[in-house]
């Protein structure tokens, strides 16, 4: 890490005038809308410091979003010096604003750059890519880039080796919020401190590590005032201080989570590696069952609501890698899963899905995926399989050009050009007999498990 030429104490009043309009007022301490907010202490650390303030009826807005020029003057306001002669026409639309300083003091020393035309586009909402670069590349960070890189990677993976954001998490094009600034520039501010060094190569382990786990492995939580049941497996060689993967397997509409947990095989082929889960939809103990209700929207489906509080609770109790939380599912637990790992793609790996179609919306973040239907399926149409693709194709950022890969008993496809931590591979496989024989297209195949696993593995 190379010196930072600007410091803390110089972005204290740099960023008080700099982000907020003069309408807003200081916070005295916690802003009404922040409280239990994954950044609430980093928004508290500014508030305290003076450095942002809320709106006039109190919040913060932690989920708005910031533009170009806000970011760009957050970082330069206090370190600028307005005797120093630039060439403010850098870019065909900013020569006559108020701003232009600055973006072309930031230009000129290859902080920014602009798009196809000379424009710079100020009033544009910044991306995580562009935020983290600018921010970056202003303290002078060092990053690691490899020939082969696409432009934002190499501070991406800054991002993720220090702890700061992972690159699983969002699509390097994701608007940065200002909950998100919040948290980047508290984090630099107590590295250029020295109060805590950025810390390279830092996991994103769970708070469960270190601690003991709980007697016995859990099976019920209550969610929204309804208790809901679920199977817990909890690998033999468990440790507080070794992280363990996690997954999350979603049965069908007419299977139990007993009877997946049976033939899913997924468990078997991880071994002691994971902590499998197996939460049951409702009605528990009877068929049909669901994972949401009448009228739910794609982006509210109710059971999002059970995961989020699964994965929060197995991650207090145990230790979780969360850079490795997973989902598999077979027909409506396909749908479901599908659907989750778009609307909660900011926290899910991957997934492996058979015979299943998805809710449509847009994405939290890029998921790795592995699809397999039978295109003579009859219960969940090949369609539904296609429309989730495409769902995906769009997730994970990916072209229309395929590979031939060859996991067993598919006539599996790589596509190409996909956000290099998500691939998505789709398997339209040919298996037409369940188990015992019987004419099934709909069935998930025996191999299914492995495949699914060790498509995990390769991540």
């Amino acid at each position: 890490m190379t010196s930072i030429r600007l410091t803390a104490g110089s972005l204290l009043f740099a960023m008080i005038f700099a982000l907020f309009p003069l309408n807003w007022i200081q916070a005295d301490s916690t802003f009404t809308d922040t409280s239990g907010y994954k950044y609430e202490e980093s928004i508290e650390f500014l508030a305290d410091r003076g450095i942002v303030v809320g709106y006039d009826d109190g919040r913060f807005g932690p989920d708005d979003v910031l533009n170009r020029v806000e970011m760009l003057k957050i970082l330069m306001e206090q370190d600028f010096d307005d005797s120093e002669n630039l060439l403010l026409n850098c870019f065909d639309d900013i020569s006559t604003q108020w701003f232009a300083k600055y973006v072309c003091k930031a230009e000129q020393e290859g902080i920014v750059e602009g798009y196809e035309g000379n424009v710079f586009r100020p009033s544009q909402d910044i991306s995580m890519a562009e935020g983290l670069k600018i921010a970056i590349e202003y303290f002078e960070l060092e990053t690691l880039q490899n020939q082969d890189d696409k432009w934002f990677e190499p501070y991406v993976d800054f991002a993720h080796e220090n702890n700061l954001f992972s690159k699983y998490a969002y699509l390097p094009n994701k608007n940065m919020t200002r909950g998100e600034m919040a948290f980047l520039v508290h984090q630099l501010i107590i590295d250029a401190e020295g109060t805590q060094a950025l810390q390279n190569g830092r996991q994103n382990w769970s708070a469960g590590c270190g601690q003991m786990p709980p007697a016995t492995a859990p099976n019920t939580s209550v969610v929204d005032g309804v208790e809901r049941s679920y199977i817990t497996e909890i690998p033999s060689d468990y440790s507080e201080n070794e992280p363990k993967k996690i997954i999350f397997a979603m049965h069908g509409r007419t299977n139990s989570n007993a009877q997946v947990q049976g033939y899913y095989k997924v468990e078997e082929a991880a071994g002691n590696a994971a902590i499998m889960v197996y939460p049951s939809g409702l009605p528990t103990n009877s068929s049909p069952r669901n994972w949401a209700d009448g009228g739910d929207s794609a982006s509210k489906l109710r059971d999002y609501a059970f995961f989020d509080q699964l994965l929060e609770e197995f991650s207090n109790n145990y230790c979780i890698d969360l850079d490795e939380v997973y989902v598999v599912g077979h027909s409506l637990g396909a749908w479901f899963t599908n659907s989750l790992a778009c609307f909660r793609g900011d926290v899910i790996r991957g997934v492996g899905t058979i015979g299943g179609s998805t809710s449509v919306g847009e994405c939290a973040g890029p998921v790795a995926t592995m699809i397999w239907h039978n295109p003579n399926d009859r219960l969940a149409a090949f369609s539904g399989g296609e429309l989730a693709r495409d769902q995906y194709l769009r997730q994970n950022q990916c072209s229309n050009d395929t590979i031939s890969v060859e996991p067993a008993g598919g006539n599996c496809v790589e596509y190409q050009g996909c956000y290099d931590e998500a691939p998505l591979v789709w398997c339209p496989h040919n298996v037409d007999t369940a188990w015992g024989g019987a004419y099934y297209p709909h069935t998930w195949p025996n191999f299914a498990g492995s495949e699914i696993w060790g498509f995990f593995e390769s991540l």
